[in-house]
């Protein structure tokens, strides 16, 4: 009888054993298939947030390319200015350059990928400390305000500047082949408008800002790029 319990006491250990041993590798290959699950979802992300990230480069060389393009317009304008005191002469010029000029552009980052992330998983599936620091850095950072805000209002200030102080019977006749009774354009007076020049410098300034600013922000794009791009899910 003895004997008989022992080797069922030993029976039913090894029995435990197994089945214990059977649970640890359950429970172990479930482990490693979550982990494969969110590797493969991370690889995703991290794909369309680079993809993104690419969208705000394209934007920003965009409105780069336009401020740069502004200024040298805007330079001009003081430029003739300086050179040319007859209204008749100087106000078509102008009158080209308005619609240029006034034009502006924002730069909003593409934040889909990431909020897609944020929204679905957690900001913790991205596994590399550093980057997901500095995509959260990025990401909470509000590109419509200051210096870009700037840059709309005083583009418009000029603009709605020169509508109401330079209207004028020829130009009116010009745009908008219609007779009226404004005021000749020989007493149109912006080359000695103390207003007109500030409304233009201050446009000009803010515009070289905003392109300063932009190339910070180009500058981190890339940082970001680089650092995603030497993972090994890249």
């Amino acid at each position: 009888m003895q004997n008989r319990m022992k080797k069922y006491l030993l029976y039913a250990i090894g029995e435990i054993i197994l089945v214990m041993i059977g649970i640890l590798l359950a429970f172990q290959v479930n482990t490693w298939r979550d982990n494969d699950i969110k590797a493969a979802k991370e690889v995703n992300y991290i794909s369309d947030i680079k993809s993104n990230l690419q969208d705000d480069l394209a934007s920003i060389d965009k409105i780069v390319n336009f401020n740069q393009q502004k200024i040298a317009k805007c330079d001009s304008i003081f430029t003739t200015m300086g050179r040319i005191s007859d209204p008749s002469v100087y106000m078509p010029i102008l009158n080209s350059y308005m619609f240029f000029i006034t034009e502006y552009y924002i730069h909003a980052s593409n934040k889909t990928a990431f909020e897609n992330m944020l929204g679905a998983e957690s900001i913790d599936l991205i596994s590399n400390d550093s980057l997901k620091l500095q995509l959260s850095h990025y990401y909470k950072k509000d590109f419509t305000i200051t210096t870009q805000e700037s840059v709309k209002l005083r583009s418009r200030q000029f603009g709605d500047y020169v509508a109401l102080e330079g209207f004028n019977r020829e130009t009116i006749l010009e745009l908008l082949d219609h007779e009226s009774s404004l005021r000749p354009i020989s007493e149109v007076s912006f080359h000695t408008d103390e207003k007109f020049y500030a409304h233009l410098f201050s446009m000009m300034i803010t515009t070289q800002t905003q392109i300063d600013e932009l190339l910070i922000i180009r500058a981190e794009i890339e940082a970001l790029i680089e650092l995603i791009e030497g993972q090994e899910f890249s």
